[in-house]
């Protein structure tokens, strides 16, 4: 609401010198809605349909880049570190004639993602010891004979293992892991020394099903992930229409939803999500309100940009509501003199003229009206208001004598100053808006972003309500870390 940021006490208003005026009743016209618009006819006979052509779709498209190395040492940290076989450091004797024990100790992961494929690779070193004795009719007839690798002064052995895993989303908004052991690599072979028996098939076979079953808990974990709370809730209501704190209501109508593939480059994540719809934002929540329904979910990619075009319509009735909750009671001074405006009422008529009235109090009383057409130049970015009139009603003596001597005189000064050069104003306020651009979403994001571009692109006054049309064009990145 740029208004109550642009007026200052300075912006007095008066009877006898209204030099203020004009920019006082623009500004409560147009930069109330916080919106923007087309060139408008002028006065349209009651019988004609006016209406403003529909917007082009908008498109949005924000890169995220998320930080995320201390979040995946947090994750290396929770995995084991060292696998070993049952009962260790005892043997595990697996049938008559056959025992062994193992230790399997892995290195730091490392991580890389190109298009959704992770890949999650680390080394491994191991050591083992087996024995074998002969048995006969399922009873060992002679003592173990035993051999090891890695004990006492040996080297462990090594091994090189990469788990994979595919991310995807289905148009349901469910999302998919397929996380499955790809490589499992011996460095150099265990051959016990004694009999001569190779003791590695054993020691991978056990690691392989280690690393299968944290594998297979990873794929069920992100199943949950389905089940979110959030998801369900989406999935069933899809597009709804949300409060704008006590400005109004947002229905977004996404017409198709984009989440680009995830790539980790130098220690961040990075991927992108995007939106294609036509926003509107209305004063009244029905008026927006559209069946539920799922927009079509996309993997593609696109251009970085935000390029958004709303449509607002606010009824003058809520208007009025939000300048009285600033104005009300609000004293102004005036050569000397403080007035009080008391109420503030705003209206439209059937051929798009707005009307404000304006109740003051303090060293006179009375109502100023006043009433014209708002005409916009969408060129050059001006609001005029040509056929714009000036009443004032006081059963204070001086102030209707004043009001019949100097009405030529007052009407004249409204129509030479009654126009208010938008493009400068966006200009003046350029830092301000881009600010709400630049701040945190939560205590791990924060958006970056500027506008290149903001201008009024449509503009209709009925008698109920006021219609702008808004174009925003710039960027905007997200960025974070965990």
């Amino acid at each position: 609401m740029y208004f109550f940021s642009v007026l200052k006490p300075e912006h007095r208003f008066s009877f006898m010198k209204l030099k203020s005026l004009p920019a006082f009743c623009l500004c409560l016209l147009v930069l109330t809605s916080c919106s923007i618009s087309k060139k408008i006819a002028a006065p349209i006979s009651k019988t004609e349909k006016r209406s403003l052509p529909a917007l082009p779709v908008s498109q949005i498209h924000i890169p995220v880049k998320l930080y995320i190395k201390p979040l995946l040492l947090r994750m290396d940290s929770m995995m084991a570190k060292e696998f070993t076989s049952e009962k260790w450091p005892d043997y595990l004797q697996t049938s008559c004639d056959f025992r062994y024990k193992y230790r399997f100790i892995r290195s730091p992961v490392s991580l890389t993602c190109i298009n959704n494929k992770v890949n999650i690779h680390f080394q491994g070193n191991y050591q083992i010891a087996g024995g074998k004795a002969v048995c006969a009719f399922g009873k060992q007839v002679s003592p173990w004979v035993s051999g090891s690798c890695g004990f006492g002064s040996e080297l462990l052995r090594k091994v090189d293992v990469n788990i994979t895993s595919m991310l995807q989303i289905f148009p349901r908004y469910e999302i998919l892991t397929k996380t499955s052991l790809e490589k499992l690599l011996p460095q150099d072979k265990c051959t016990v020394s004694i009999l001569q028996t190779d003791m590695t098939a054993e020691i991978m076979d056990s690691i392989r099903t280690s690393i299968e079953a944290y594998c297979g808990n990873f794929d069920q974990f992100v199943q949950t992930l389905n089940n979110n709370e959030l998801l369900q809730k989406w999935r069933t209501r899809g597009n709804s229409v949300v409060p704008v704190s006590k400005y109004g209501f947002l229905n977004l109508n996404p017409t198709m939803l984009r989440l680009g593939k995830f790539n980790y480059i130098r220690d961040s994540l990075m991927f992108s999500v995007g939106f294609n719809g036509s926003p509107q934002f209305s004063s009244d929540s029905a008026s927006i309100a559209t069946p539920s329904y799922l927009p079509t979910f996309s993997n593609t990619e696109s251009a970085p940009g935000i390029s958004v075009y709303l449509n607002s319509v606010y009824s003058y009735q809520s208007l009025t509501g939000l300048l009285n909750d600033s104005l009300r009671n609000k004293p102004f001074e005036v050569e000397g003199h403080t007035f009080v405006i008391k109420d503030v009422s705003l209206g439209g008529t059937d051929e798009g003229k707005v009307r404000l009235d304006v109740r003051f109090d303090g060293y006179k009383t009375g109502t100023l009206h006043l009433m014209g057409t708002p005409v916009l130049d969408s060129a050059r970015q001006v609001l005029s208001m040509p056929d714009i009139s000036f009443s004032v009603d006081s059963k204070d003596m001086l102030v209707n004598i004043a009001k019949g001597l100097f009405r030529k005189r007052i009407i004249k000064q409204l129509k030479d100053q009654s126009v208010l050069d938008l493009a400068a104003l966006i200009q003046k306020n350029k830092l301000a808006i881009e600010k709400r651009m630049n701040q945190p979403l939560n205590q791990w994001l924060n958006t970056v972003g500027k506008f290149s571009e903001l201008k009024i692109v449509g503009l209709l006054s009925k008698k109920e309500t006021i219609q702008l049309q808004i174009y925003v064009r710039g960027d905007m990145v997200i960025v974070g870390g965990f």
